[in-house]
């Protein structure tokens, strides 16, 4: 009955549903591709990247109190994200490879 009424909600439905799977698709892409701590970042910067712009364009005034408190919350964020990505990069460093240690560099005394 609601879709009789106003038939241009089915376009708007379908436009959402296909910007909202496209959007997933780019989100398990960059996740794949770039790993979990990239993303995190880019999702961080697009949320202060989209404050300010709203901010700009409805003329919100961020009071100092805000400002402080948005500094603190993304500041906590980024450090927690380099945190994460300096223990992947140590873990990174130390692992050995397999093949290394299975074609007679590890152990293996060199004896075939």
């Amino acid at each position: 009955e609601f879709f009789l009424v106003n038939p241009n909600v089915l376009v708007y439905n379908v436009i959402t549903a296909i910007t909202s799977a496209s959007g997933q698709l780019f989100i398990y892409y960059t996740i794949k591709e770039f790993g979990p701590i990239v993303f995190t970042i880019i999702m961080t910067v697009r949320q202060m990247i989209s404050i300010c712009i709203s901010a700009y364009k409805f003329g919100h005034v961020i009071s100092p109190k805000a400002m402080v408190g948005a500094i603190l919350v993304f500041g906590v964020l980024f450090y927690q994200i380099r945190r994460k990505w300096m223990a992947k990069k140590a873990k990174d460093i130390t692992d050995v490879p397999v093949a290394s240690v299975v074609e007679g560099g590890v152990g293996n005394n060199g004896s075939k």
